[in-house]
């Protein structure tokens, strides 16, 4: 039999590997599965859009090659710009419970109701010209405040009796 310090070392080489594999998995949750799905959408939807929302049936070979080919693209560009590989993403898409399918359907709503606030959201007045003054001069005087309907008044200097010189 092995001694007892010798079998824990053993029984931590079987564990960390696992422990490895738990952690790396950890990084997906299905808020960023949903968000991972909203961004390829939005990406494949744009390629569709490109090739005039055609279906495969109705384009050339070279074209749906073509099409095929951007759809990869796109859709290789939004996992790496989540930091996901394809493959880990397709493991835990694959590994996901039905409460993680239920969490992503209600992140993909609360995304797409957010994006749709945020189009309905109105637009910011246009800002009115504002005249910047370089400087003061007795051409062009300045009121700092003034009240609704008063007579401007126009300081010219400070007093002489103000001025002290040290």
């Amino acid at each position: 039999m092995l001694p007892r310090p010798a079998l824990f070392l053993v029984a931590s080489w079987l564990a960390v590997p696992g422990l490895a594999f738990a952690a790396e998995s950890g990084e997906l949750t299905p808020e960023k599965v949903a968000a991972i799905r909203r961004d390829e959408a939005q990406a494949l939807a744009k390629v569709s859009e490109e090739y005039g929302n055609r279906r495969p049936s109705e384009m050339s070979t070279s074209e749906r090659r073509e099409a095929i080919d951007k759809e990869q693209a796109a859709s290789a560009a939004v996992l790496e710009k989540h930091g996901v590989s394809a493959k880990e993403f397709a493991r835990y898409e694959a590994r996901m419970t039905p409460e993680d399918n239920a969490r992503a359907k209600a992140e993909e709503k609360r995304l797409a109701d957010a994006a749709q606030a945020a189009k309905q959201a109105p637009k910011p007045a246009a800002q009115e010209e504002v005249h910047i003054q370089q400087g003061f001069s007795n051409e062009d005087p300045v009121e700092v405040e003034t009240a609704e309907g008063a007579e401007p008044a126009i300081d010219v200097g400070v007093p002489a009796e103000n001025v002290v010189i040290e």
